[in-house]
């Protein structure tokens, strides 16, 4: 396929709908689930938490050879296979009835989520559309961005109707029925494999790479993404408990949850729009001040208030703009030499940490018998974030 060609916006569409059904029913929806399988199972918060961190370390184990395959030209395959797989691995689950089967599950889920999720549909689009890949990435984050907002109220209504067994069987169904379909009959066959450029093969400076990592601005911004990477993949995972305990209904905490959709792609949106009135550096503060924000009013919203639609906006908000931030900042920070594998440095500890996250808030909760300590420590983090953040100016100016 040519990159001008008429096909790029058929990939576009069809990646922007996958994307949003795979991250709603494959990462979101665990949120909701959480609840009725401990009743019903007695796995503890922890055990059912566990099986998804393993799942963030299977996929940042599978995400290499996913990348791999794609670049040879598998692409279409690869995205369908992982649908396949993930619409399997979903029966199976709606079935289990052994927690270390449900483990398994999860594992494997890891690696059907490397390929469905972000990193895999953005290696098609590069390969396939060239020049428009920058546009394609954009608006299927930005389509994908409402995945809570859908698929949160959409799987209330349905776990309600048909307990959490059909729900999971109706989330395979789509990942079945639409993804592995698109995937199969939209991203286009490249049976020939791209020509691989001398550059490609080359060694990377290993002197820049050392001046980066002896760069004290270089750890601070890894601390701010571990410390945020935190927050952005634990939080989801026990917002719906959280709002329970806190008193609030669940119909409250599915609404307030499906906000955070709207707030992370309005961010994006004021972030792209305002970069000449705002520096990225000015953006940064703002995404890590916004986040502190969020945890420092969530102690003080009362059960039953509208309040709580603000928090999850502060929340989402601060998602969508650190996605901004940690892509488009380093080049500033480090220079545009070596852009791959400095994002690479910063990606490896902010996956370990994110994979742990899940089940360290639930262990948190499970020792302190409460989501307090959970949302003293988010707040930590938050602030913690932000003075790292700060930090990272001024020592930039230095340099």
């Amino acid at each position: 396929m040519s990159p001008s060609g008429p096909m790029p916006w058929r990939v576009v569409s069809a990646l922007s709908i996958t994307h949003l059904i795979s991250y709603g029913t494959l990462f979101y929806a665990f949120a909701l689930l959480i609840e009725p399988m401990e009743r019903d199972l007695g796995w503890s918060k922890t055990a059912l938490t566990a099986a998804f961190s393993l799942a963030l370390v299977s996929s940042a184990f599978f995400a290499v050879p996913v990348g791999r395959l794609i670049d040879r030209g598998y692409g279409r395959w690869v995205m369908t296979g992982g649908s396949v797989l993930a619409a399997l691995l979903l029966v199976l689950w709606a079935f289990t009835e052994s927690y270390p089967g449900f483990v398994l599950i999860w594992i494997g889920m890891g690696a059907a989520t490397s390929a469905v999720f972000y990193e895999a549909g953005f290696a098609v689009l590069a390969l396939n559309l060239g020049l428009l890949a920058r546009r394609g990435i954009t608006i299927i984050t930005l389509v994908a961005g409402f995945a809570s907002t859908v698929f949160i109220p959409l799987l209330h209504v349905v776990i309600d109707a048909y307990g959490w067994r059909g729900s999971i069987l109706a989330m395979a169904a789509l990942n079945l029925g639409i993804c592995a379909v698109l995937h199969a009959f939209s991203i286009p066959a490249s049976p020939e494999r791209p020509r691989h450029r001398a550059a490609d093969k080359a060694t990377l400076p290993a002197s820049n790479l050392h001046r980066v990592l002896a760069n004290p601005v270089f750890w601070l911004f890894v601390a701010t993404n571990i410390l945020q990477g935190i927050i952005s993949t634990g939080i989801p995972v026990h917002l719906i408990p959280i709002m329970l305990e806190r008193g609030f209904t669940l119909d409250a905490a599915v609404a307030a949850y499906a906000v955070i959709g709207p707030a992370q792609v309005a961010a994006r949106f004021l972030t792209g729009f305002g970069e000449r009135a705002m520096s990225l550096r000015g953006i940064g503060v703002a995404t890590m001040a916004l986040s502190a924000l969020a945890f420092l009013l969530l102690p003080f919203i009362p059960a039953g208030s509208w309040l709580i639609l603000g928090f999850a906006g502060l929340y989402g908000a601060a998602n969508g703009m650190i996605t901004i931030v940690r892509a488009l900042l380093p080049p500033e920070l480090f220079g545009r030499d070596d852009y791959g594998a400095i994002q690479g440095m910063i990606a490896m500890p902010v996956r370990i940490a994110m994979a742990g996250a899940p089940f360290a808030f639930g262990a948190l909760w499970a020792w302190r018998g409460s989501y307090d300590a959970v949302l003293f420590s988010c707040l930590g983090m938050a602030l913690g974030s932000l003075v790292a953040f700060v930090l990272i100016l001024a020592l930039a100016k230095e340099t």
